[in-house]
């Protein structure tokens, strides 16, 4: 098996960041979104993880 080439990887993988990921929305369709990172909470000084890693980037669902 041969070492697949960088344009290779993006048609299988659909030509992804790595900050991107792919979810599934309301209607079962597979999409694109952004990875949810955690996030500092000064008030409480503790870390805020969320509970989906994989998110629509523009905030809508």
């Amino acid at each position: 098996m041969k070492k697949l080439a960088r344009k290779e990887t993006a048609k299988i993988n659909g030509g992804i960041r790595p900050d991107q990921c792919f979810y599934i929305d309301d209607s079962g369709v597979r999409k694109i979104g952004c990875r949810t990172q955690p996030f500092f909470n000064e008030d409480s000084g503790t870390w805020i993880y969320p509970l989906k890693e994989c998110d629509s980037c523009t905030g809508d669902l």
